[in-house]
């Protein structure tokens, strides 16, 4: 029979538990509500680079009715550029943007894989294809396999709201690592709604890239200083936009998931609570017994 007092710790336990999950989900539900209103406001920045990319001719046009094409599109399709080149010999940078608290579901796995697999599709090297990981959770998952790929780690991400001077402060450390990359593309999870976020790529590219674009004629004549100024401000801005898209999917699927740790909870509570009163219910009834029987034999 089980044991009334392991029981009344197990109990105890969940009870504990619960009120931490509980207290963790308002305070996720609060900063959701500043992480989407904050999103408002920057996704300006990823949408004004994306719209040069496609009037440039880098990138395919998507529909907007499509968002999983849209999502696909960078890594399955490559952009003009590098078309004509062996897809194992075009250097690639991938920067997956995640942060480095966990209790959110899969927002960081799906990253995770999503890079995992390209890497394995595409036969990457060491030597061609680097990583860059903002946030010890995607370092965590990709060091194991590919150490060699690592070019630069970010910590220190999802304990406050990013910022513009963080995301400047990674595109300059990528800048000044002194790695001489085709195409750039940047794993993050874009929020949608609440209830629902998906994991998308957005490529960048460099200064080199951009003037052979093949509509890059269309524009009217840039220096070059200027343009590759707004290269590198455009690649701060990008990953700006990830950031914050990233921040919104991780607090609504922490708040979601510590909604469904708190039922948990609670299911858990009344089963124990039941076993608790009808283990109870046994010795009092046993030792009800043994005095009647005491009484008896007297």
């Amino acid at each position: 029979m089980v044991q009334l007092k392991q029981v009344s710790l197990r109990l105890k336990s969940v009870k504990n538990i619960q009120k931490i999950t509980k207290t963790m989900k308002m305070v996720s539900a609060s900063k959701f509500t500043k992480a989407e209103r904050e999103l408002v406001s920057a996704r300006p920045f990823g949408y004004g680079p994306q719209k040069f990319y496609e009037s440039s001719h880098l990138i395919a046009k998507v529909g907007k009715k499509d968002d999983k094409t849209k999502a696909d599109a960078p890594a399955e399709t490559p952009p003009e550029g590098v078309e004509g080149k062996d897809e194992k010999k075009v250097k690639r940078i991938y920067v997956a943007v995640t942060s480095d608290r966990g209790l959110c579901g899969g927002v960081h796995t799906g990253v995770a894989r999503r890079i995992r697999r390209s890497l394995t599709t595409r036969s990457a090297d060491a030597v061609a294809n680097r990583l860059v990981c903002v946030g010890d959770k995607s370092r965590a998952m990709l060091r194991r396999q590919y150490s060699e790929n690592m070019l630069i780690n970010v910590k220190d991400i999802g304990r406050i709201a990013p910022v513009f001077k963080d995301a400047s402060t990674i595109a300059a450390a990528i800048v000044q690592s002194g790695y001489m990359y085709d195409i750039g593309e940047i794993y993050y999870n874009k929020y949608f709604s609440p209830v629902k976020y998906e994991m998308t790529i957005i490529p960048f590219f460099t200064k080199s890239k951009i003037e052979a674009a093949p509509n890059m004629n269309a524009f009217d004549d840039v220096e070059d200083d200027q343009l590759e100024s707004y290269s590198e401000w455009t690649f701060a801005a990008l990953l700006f936009y990830a950031l914050k898209e990233s921040a919104a999917s991780e607090q609504s699927a922490r708040m979601a998931a510590m909604d469904n740790a708190t039922k948990n909870a609670d299911d858990m509570i009344r089963k124990l609570t039941l076993l608790f009163n009808r283990t109870r219910q046994a010795v009092i009834t046993r030792e009800l017994i043994e005095i009647i029987s005491g009484a008896a034999a007297l």
